[in-house]
């Protein structure tokens, strides 16, 4: 099941950096909305999260049926300082965080994507789910991150 993914997920890394490369630097920090992140912090909350991805994927692996915690992402933003991140360096982070993911997924036995935690807001996810909630995810910040192209 994970080849079924695996293109939608690998490539988010190697598709934002080629966008990024031809973003002008002094609009890292632009926000394209209020209350929307900068591109910068953007892309650092994509490399911090993923590790928080991973994390809940192997725990419905290995404690099926486990309660996962929630967290405020724009608290997070401001407690781990995202708008004082190098966009370049967390391209490298996110894409390294992202490949783990990767292979972790490919080593799944296909009983494995059906094995679930239970999230606060969202309720029960098996794997599954949360990998299709981590391509929704990064669609969006693809686009998001795309509108900078205008």
């Amino acid at each position: 099941m994970a080849n079924n993914y695996y293109f939608q997920i690998a490539n988010s890394p190697t598709t934002l950096t080629r966008i990024i490369d031809s973003v002008r630097p002094e609009k890292y920090d632009d926000a394209l909305e209020p209350g929307r992140f900068t591109l910068r912090e953007t892309i650092a909350h994509l490399a911090d999260l993923e590790v928080t991805f991973l994390d809940r994927i192997t725990t419905a692996v290995e404690y099926p049926g486990s309660t996962i915690e929630n967290f405020d992402e724009e608290q997070r933003a401001i407690d781990l300082n995202y708008a004082g991140k190098d966009v370049h360096h967390e391209l490298e982070v996110f894409d390294n965080r992202r490949r783990d993911t990767v292979d972790y997924l490919l080593r799944l036995a296909e009983d494995d994507w059906t094995k679930s935690v239970i999230h606060p807001s969202k309720g029960e996810m098996t794997v599954l789910d949360q990998v299709q909630l981590i391509v929704g995810h990064d669609m969006y910040h693809i686009f998001q991150v795309s509108e900078y192209l205008k």
